[in-house]
């Protein structure tokens, strides 16, 4: 449909008078939570900084990680892991959308050929006419349609990079997490090994008791089969520390079964966690930024919906050839062919679409709310958790540790009364059960020790670097 200039102003204007309501948005804000001012923890209300400095969650995780060994499995994870190098591709991925965005913006230009038919009368031969030059086209962002479509592309950038950030902090965590269990699993290897060495020196003495007739052959089969019991435990401690093994070369990108890593007999661990302030663990998390991103995002598109009700006013210019030789179009033999004007397309009908569409982003806007609300619920909470768990299992290890100590002191003594003859054999076999039952717990108190630090350090944002 061609409307004359008045009748496409009228229609403008009215346009304009009625879509004031949707045009109208006002920008988004961060949504008001109720952030506490410190975390209900003795941890972390005994070493936090008022300030938030020095906060545990922006150490550098070289500092959080000493060993040797395991920072040059987390820089070979953050460098060749599949994780790593996904994450990289799909920042590399939003770039490019953001510059597909953003380019609507500008003037396209164009070479065209054209052919068009010449009416003819009847007894003409059938002719067309050529047309060969450029065009330039450039639609006018009156309204921010494409101003904020790039600005929600830009967003969906933001929101990658701090994935990009967050899978980093990830990899650092897991490489740690496996490298522990590996370390746990070999400790309770050896802790097995030395039992199974008791046992092994208590049979041959159990067993020239028996042969001088001081002791039945029934006691001599019961500390066999304490024997058993105690290195059937060893080839599932052996299939275990492959699988860690395996596991820990899929994340760094090798091929599983191809290396064997080391793992240090002691690993420090900081006594005291300084948390900061929790109103810091918004800025800090990488998936709350990223969380805070998407909403920035969805906020953009409800604005490039809403500016799709108007009209879309674009300046159009052409230049070039027109001549019924093709040739002669091609080469500039023809007549030279100039136009400059605008072009106003509004929207009439099209089916519901527009509102549809509208209604469709608003939805995504109140589940990006939702998702960022849900995802700081998530994060205090694992900061509690973390805290809490960190405080308690520095307890529990030194109960386990002194547990260890009673247990061998008493499988010393029994023994002794054994070999004095003042003690049946059964309490020699309960001390070793209980011996190895300590020694196995105690690696384990120590390995969750380790993993709550690990889910710690997490939780308060740490593990990524920003890069320059």
């Amino acid at each position: 449909m061609i409307l004359r200039p008045r009748a496409a102003a009228v229609l403008l204007s009215s346009t304009l008078l009625g879509g004031c309501g949707l045009l109208t948005h006002e920008p988004m804000e961060r949504p008001t939570l109720e952030v506490p001012a410190a975390y209900p923890s003795a941890v972390a209300a005994s070493t936090a900084d008022p300030q938030g400095a020095d906060v545990f969650g922006t150490a550098s995780w070289r500092t959080v990680f000493t060993d040797p060994g395991l920072q040059a499995l987390i820089d070979e994870a953050l460098a060749n892991g599949p994780d790593g190098l996904l994450a990289a591709a799909q920042v590399r991925e939003a770039e490019a959308l953001a510059g597909v965005a953003a380019s609507p913006r500008l003037p396209s230009v164009s070479a065209t050929v054209d052919t068009s038919p010449i009416a003819r009368l009847p007894g003409d031969t059938v002719s067309s006419s050529f047309l060969a030059g450029l065009g330039v086209s450039w639609e006018l962002d009156l309204w921010g349609r494409y101003a904020r479509a790039s600005e929600a592309a830009r967003a969906d950038l933001l929101a990658r990079i701090e994935n990009q950030h967050a899978v980093q902090a990830s990899l650092v965590a897991t490489v740690a997490d496996v490298y522990f269990q590996l370390a746990a699993l070999r400790e309770t290897e050896e802790a097995t090994q030395r039992v199974a060495l008791n046992q092994r020196q208590a049979l041959r003495l159990v067993q020239r008791k028996s042969a001088a007739g001081i002791v039945s052959a029934a006691e001599e089969r019961q500390q066999e089969s304490a024997l058993a019991v105690t290195e059937a435990r060893l080839p599932v401690l052996k299939r275990q520390i492959v699988a860690a093994e395996n596991a820990l070369a899929r994340v760094l990108g090798r091929v599983p079964g191809s290396a064997r890593f080391e793992t240090p007999g002691t690993l420090t661990l900081p006594e005291r966690i300084p948390a900061g302030l929790p109103s810091s663990l918004l800025e800090r998390r990488p998936d709350l930024r990223a969380a805070e991103a998407r909403l920035v995002a969805s906020d953009a598109r409800v604005a490039e919906a809403k500016a799709r009700f108007f009209p879309q006013i674009s300046l159009t210019a052409v230049l070039g050839n027109a001549s019924t030789d093709l040739g002669d179009a091609l080469t500039g033999g023809g007549s030279t062919v100039a136009s400059l004007g605008p072009t106003l397309l509004q929207p009439l009908f099209a089916g519901g679409a527009l509102r549809a569409n509208r209604d469709v982003a608003l939805a995504r806007l109140d589940q990006a709310v939702i998702g960022y609300r849900k995802s700081v619920l998530g994060a205090f909470g694992e900061v509690s958790d973390g805290l809490t768990a960190y405080e308690t299992n520095a307890e529990l290890l030194t109960i386990q540790q002194r547990r260890e100590i009673a247990t061998a002191e008493a499988l010393r003594l029994a023994e002794m009364r054994f070999n004095a003859g003042t003690t049946t054999f059964l309490e020699v076999l309960d001390a070793q059960r209980q011996w190895l039952a300590a020694e196995t717990d105690a690696a384990q108190a120590l390995l969750e020790r380790r993993q709550a630090l690990i889910r710690l350090y997490l939780a308060l944002g740490g593990g990524w670097e920003a890069g320059p």
